[in-house]
């Protein structure tokens, strides 16, 4: 079921979803311009392929294109979508693709207290000018989430880690039946794997990490270092995937399917 451009007339363009023609139109003219790009956003490919035989979906009308350098960034676009009764269901969707998320554990040496790095950045949508959230970071069209999760780790804490100290939590608990959490199923497609990093550092690493202003400039990230205590996230930061994340390794250490000091098992690595 791959997305094709059918030349039905001169303007026409359509996508293949559950081996149909479905009709795309544009609000705007100037959007229509952007089609080919848009054609080769990987979360625009997997939505068409991938959603669910049960939802009909006659049509849907592009209504912004968000382009980041030579690659669209977000689309937002309202489908015209039924259930196989002919009920209407709301269809209105902000594409933005899938994140990664890292839960940071650093047992300090001396006193083998536990912390966990959070990040502070404006987050606009939210009129806030500070947001503690997990270190985070947007999955490219790679589709590489390990790879990623590294490359974020270290643009916005200044760590350096190898993928293969890098334990998907979200895998480990949902298998292949969900690809992460939905932080917005509503209105977002996003999707985010939690990834867990833990660490031994001395009270004076610790220390140094406290308020580093790290980020990547060019990108506009404003972004400082909070280091706090595991045991006082749960009600320090608003942020879901850090609410998640925590969620996830309580639950994991719990069963003993992780376990709760070091690394991972050989085999998970």
């Amino acid at each position: 079921r791959r997305i094709s451009i059918m030349g039905l007339d001169s303007t026409a363009k359509t996508v293949k979803i559950h081996d149909k023609d479905v009709p795309v139109t544009f609000e705007h003219a100037a959007l229509e311009e952007l089609w080919e790009k848009m054609l080769q956003m990987k979360a625009f490919n997997d939505w068409c392929n991938g959603i669910d035989e049960d939802f009909v979906v006659a049509g849907i009308t592009i209504q912004s294109i968000d382009e980041f350098g030579p690659r669209v960034g977000f689309i937002k676009f309202k489908a015209d979508i039924t259930d196989k009764n002919g009920i209407a269901i709301p269809s209105i969707v902000f594409m933005r693709g899938p994140c990664v998320g890292m839960f940071i554990i650093i047992t300090c040496e001396e006193d083998k207290r536990q912390y966990t790095v959070l990040t502070a950045q404006p987050r606009v949508p939210t009129g806030r000018f500070s947001v503690l959230e997990l270190p985070a970071g947007m999955l490219d069209d790679s589709g590489d989430f390990i790879g990623i999760a590294a490359k974020e780790l270290k643009e916005e804490t200044g760590l350096e880690v190898r993928a293969k100290d890098l334990y998907d939590l979200t895998e480990k608990a949902f298998g292949s039946q969900f690809p992460g959490i939905y932080p917005s199923a509503g209105g977002c497609d996003e999707f985010c794997r939690l990834f867990l990093y833990r660490a031994k550092m001395s009270r004076e690493k610790i220390n140094a990490l406290q308020g580093r202003c790290t980020g990547v400039l060019e990108e506009g990230e404003k972004i400082k270092l909070k280091i706090i205590s595991i045991h006082e996230l749960w009600r320090s930061a608003p942020d879901v995937k850090a609410l998640s994340a925590l969620c996830l390794y309580e639950n994991l250490v719990a069963r003993r399917e992780l376990p709760a000091d070091g690394l991972p098992p050989p085999e998970t690595q």
